[in-house]
């Protein structure tokens, strides 16, 4: 009893034993029981929140027991150590004894030597309860089904209505009626399954490359492989080669693989093609908007065949349009009758900007608030009042007008810096200065200035067209061209547009003579014939008394010391024929404008469509002279 005594006011073991005796509530029945024994209970001796605990060794939770409770929560460095030896004393095992005497469903052993799935006993009461809940959760889960919507996929939700009206047969594939029409061969091979081989589609954006690939890889028994050369490289380009050549190897089964904007390969990237294309491993399909003779490989082209794709036609747009709003699902809002065709028009065949404008065009209706659209009046009161009437009328026009120019405004067509646009766009600006059009050359020097281009880069174009058209017929016209440039250099854009407009209005307008730059192409071509004669020893330079004595300046006269002509042999004697003092004019390499003119063509047919076109059709004065000089 001393040493009871002892343990009992040791403040240590009061701390053992608090931790030992330290009850928790049993979250089945809420009796309260040790924290060693709660496992024990809930595997033998629980019964449910309505049955009687059975037998325990707890004692009754008093005000102390309560206040332990309370901050049970609480760590103790010492309650982190289990004693084992707790669970078979003496004071547990009489509970065990009078429990399997009692027969009351308790198992002979522990939870953690049972194979059996335990399954925690409840009331009737919860029973019920359970049942009840489980009816109520079928009927709403009914309803719920119900009314549940089906699931749209967000990544296709989310697409363009450009990317969502692509047509998935070629029986609805419109346009390129020369290539893919009924009745031409590259149909009738398609149709058969049969694929069209390793092929290359040129055309301008939106013409139907990519859906057409996709139509032939889908109707030919091969798999498909799609990349992209913006997000592809040459390990993606390796992988799908080794895996066709494994699939033809193994199942005999083909691979299409399409490329699309394969004009951004490089030299290197594009030679992995040569092999598994030549052999036939792999049918390729490239798809590419620049032209393949600059942008492709030369060795990869004449593997491929080439097919040439024209932008859509008005009515070929007007059709694709059409068939976009019938496979819309939505209720349509109130559309501008003349949106359908002016979007045709203006797309400049590309179907892919017709589909986006339409798909503005939607957007803008569909949320007027957002718009600085004014929102239709409803179509109430009296139907045949006049005034209500004109008034609804108006302003339903006055909204698609509206309409119209936000649609006009979003459909502006993008300026390629680095494409075939560019120089296409600079050699026709150029042909209109040469043909004195002045109006045509402003116009595609704004369509270059707006789309961004680099003032010097068309700065530059005038410079040398100043000189090779107008030459030697207006002198003045290259130190305005190289004025022009240094403007362009100092002042930039905005404003050097007006510098620039100032010269193409002065060279249009300026006489031309391509005298000076056709007589340098004969000069040229005279310089690769050989023999190259040495320069005459007339006219060669001396400078030193050894050189005077080989001959070297030997009665070379200079011309501003003499009153009259002297002769010196500026041209070897085997091209003395083509000296300006040659008594033959016409083989003279710098020609006299007379004779310039006599080498100009004369065709008939080209002079009657001018004469028609912009002579409103009455004869060309130039006729008459021609005529008498003839006569």
């Amino acid at each position: 009893m001393a040493a009871d005594k002892g343990q009992l006011t040791d403040p240590i073991a009061l701390v053992h034993q608090a931790d030992a005796e330290l009850p928790v509530e049993c979250p089945i029945c809420s009796t309260l029981v040790s924290e060693s024994e709660i496992n024990l209970h809930l595997d033998l001796q629980c019964r449910g929140a309505s049955a009687e605990a059975g037998p325990s060794h707890t004692t009754e939770a008093g005000p102390q027991t309560s206040h332990i409770r309370s901050k049970r929560t609480t760590s103790s460095p010492l309650r982190d150590v289990i004693d084992l030896a707790e669970q078979d004393t003496p004071t547990s095992k009489p509970s065990l004894k009078a429990r399997r005497s009692s027969g009351k469903g308790v198992a002979p052993v522990a939870s953690i030597f049972s194979s059996q799935v335990k399954v925690k006993r409840k009331s009737s009461s919860q029973d019920d309860t359970i049942v009840e809940e489980k009816k109520l959760a079928s009927v709403s889960g009914d309803e719920e089904r119900k009314e549940k919507k089906v699931k749209i996929n967000p990544l296709t939700a989310n697409q363009p209505l450009a990317e969502r009206s692509r047509p998935s047969t070629l029986a609805s594939y419109i346009g390129q009626t020369d290539l893919v029409g009924p009745g031409s061969l590259l149909r009738a091979r398609i149709e058969a399954g049969e694929g069209v081989g390793s092929c290359i589609l040129w055309g301008p954006p939106g013409c139907g490359k990519t859906t057409l690939a996709r139509l032939i890889a889908k109707t030919a028994n091969a798999d498909f492989k799609e990349l992209s050369a913006t997000s592809s490289g040459a390990s993606d380009v390796r992988q799908v080669f080794e895996q066709a050549k494994n699939s033809l190897k193994l199942t005999g089964r083909r691979t299409i693989l399409m490329v699309d904007e394969i004009h951004r390969f490089n030299k290197a990237q594009q030679d992995l093609f040569l092999p598994y294309v030549e052999n036939g491993w792999v049918q390729l399909i490239g798809a590419t908007t620049e032209n393949p003779s600059f942008k492709v490989n030369g060795a990869l082209l004449s593997r491929c065949q080439v097919f040439t794709l024209s932008p859509h036609s008005p009515e070929s747009l007007q059709e694709i349009l059409t068939n976009a709003l019938s496979s819309l699902l939505e209720p349509l809002p109130h559309l501008p009758p003349d949106l359908i065709p002016f979007l045709a028009d203006v797309a400049d065949g590309d179907a892919r900007q017709a589909l986006n404008g339409l798909e503005l065009a939607l957007k803008v209706c569909q949320a007027p608030r957002q718009s600085t659209l004014p929102s239709t009046i409803p179509t109430t009161g009296n139907p045949s009042s006049q005034d209500g009437g004109n008034s609804q009328a108006d302003e339903q026009k006055k909204r698609d007008e509206e309409l119209m120019d936000s649609v006009r405004r979003g459909l502006r067509k993008g300026y390629d810096r680095s494409g075939e646009e560019r120089y296409d766009m600079i050699s026709a600006m150029h042909k209109c200065l040469r043909g004195s059009d002045g109006s045509a050359a402003m116009y595609w020097l704004a369509r270059m200035i707006t789309g961004g281009e680099d003032p010097l880069y068309i700065a530059r174009r005038l410079v040398v067209m100043s000189s090779e058209d107008v030459g030697l017929a207006d002198p003045q016209a290259l130190p305005l061209a190289m004025a022009t440039y240094q403007a362009c250099q100092v002042i930039g854009l905005p404003e050097c547009r007006i510098n620039l407009a100032h010269c193409v209005a002065y060279l249009a307008e300026a006489p031309k003579s391509t005298r000076s730059y056709t007589a340098y192409k004969r000069a040229e071509a005279l310089c690769h014939q050989p023999p190259l004669p040495g320069v005459p020893l007339q006219i060669r330079n001396a400078p030193t008394k050894l050189m005077k004595q080989l001959g070297y300046g030997k009665r070379y006269s200079y011309d501003p010391d003499y009153a009259h002509p002297v002769y010196n042999e500026y041209l070897p004697h085997t091209l003395a024929n083509h000296s300006s003092f040659s008594p033959h004019p016409e083989e003279h390499i710098l020609k006299t404008p007379e004779y310039e003119k006599k080498d100009k063509n004369w065709d008939e047919d080209r002079l009657s469509e001018w004469e028609w076109r912009i002579n409103s059709n009455k004869e060309w004065q130039g006729r008459k002279a021609k005529e008498e000089k003839i006569l």
